[in-house]
């Protein structure tokens, strides 16, 4: 069996538990799992058939029934969210952990904020490339639905990332751990210098068109912008963006971290002009 040792916390009488929360929709209906209350996590999900997540639930059954690799990858979504600690490492060392994204977003949530966030942190390093990026995603918001954690609790979390990470990894990691207000950033410092470069190449007529912001935002979306102005319109296409996403406080701060990144701050006062009535913004 795999009852290991009794729990401080008492369990039901047949010596299981239930645990509930809005993530077991995300495995296929949000209603309790009972779960063994002490476990032996390899023995369990060792077993051949799996046994079901709701043995009442004839809907689920007819669709997961029978299919021991798809109820194994959800059972190990399930035992990560144990109150027992030890089930819980014991989940993260588990080699049926996958780098599936039903693993790798709760992979990050442990990270981001748990008492095993060290594990999860190793844990997250035995996946593939993509499952560390999936875990990335999380870890700094970059997914279309808000992690729902703080500024703080992300740099903590890449933090422990960057300290668990294999030596041949690192590269990965650093390209990887880049918010995307940095890469925004970064981006900027490469297009201010650009299109200045740009700038100087451009005839009369087409200066007069770079300083025209009617024109130049009647580009955004108007196909292959002209030759010269393409990069005038990126910029401009991410103030807007910017300013949709966060508005002026956005803008200031990606605006301030392209100085930052530049010589003399030329990213960051060149912006100030290339942004100019986009919202709040003005030159």
């Amino acid at each position: 069996m795999f009852w290991r040792r009794k729990r401080d916390r008492e369990p039901d009488k047949d010596g299981t538990l239930l645990l509930s929360g809005a993530w077991t929709a995300d495995i296929w209906d949000r209603k309790p799992i009972r779960v063994p209350a002490v476990v032996d996590v390899d023995s369990f999900l060792d077993q051949s058939p799996m046994p079901s997540l709701w043995p009442d639930d004839a809907e689920f059954n007819d669709y997961a029934g029978g299919d021991d690799e798809s109820l194994r990858r959800m059972w190990v979504m399930a035992l990560l969210h144990h109150p027992d600690r030890d089930a819980v490492v014991q989940t993260l060392r588990s080699p049926h952990l996958e780098d599936v994204a039903l693993h790798a977003v709760t992979v990050a949530d442990l990270v981001i904020d748990s008492p095993v966030a060290e594990e999860a942190a190793e844990a997250a390093w035995r996946m593939t490339d993509d499952g560390v990026t999936a875990v990335l995603n999380v870890v700094l918001n970059r997914g279309i639905v808000s992690s729902g954690h703080s500024p703080a609790q992300a740099n903590r979390a890449i933090e422990l990332l960057r300290a668990t990470c294999p030596e041949d990894r690192l590269a990965f990691f650093e390209a990887e751990a880049v918010g995307e207000d940095e890469r925004t950033a970064r981006r900027l410092v490469d297009l201010v210098a650009a299109a200045q470069r740009a700038y100087k190449g451009l005839g009369e007529e087409d200066r007069e068109r770079w300083h025209d912001l009617r024109y130049v935002d009647g580009l955004l979306d108007g196909g292959t912008p002209p030759e010269g102005l393409a990069e005038r319109v990126e910029i401009r296409a991410i103030g807007h963006r910017l300013n949709a996403e966060g508005g002026f406080a956005l803008m200031r701060s990606v605006a301030a971290r392209a100085g930052e990144l530049s010589d003399r701050r030329m990213a960051e006062r060149m912006l100030n002009m290339y942004w100019d009535s986009i919202g709040e913004w003005m030159a």
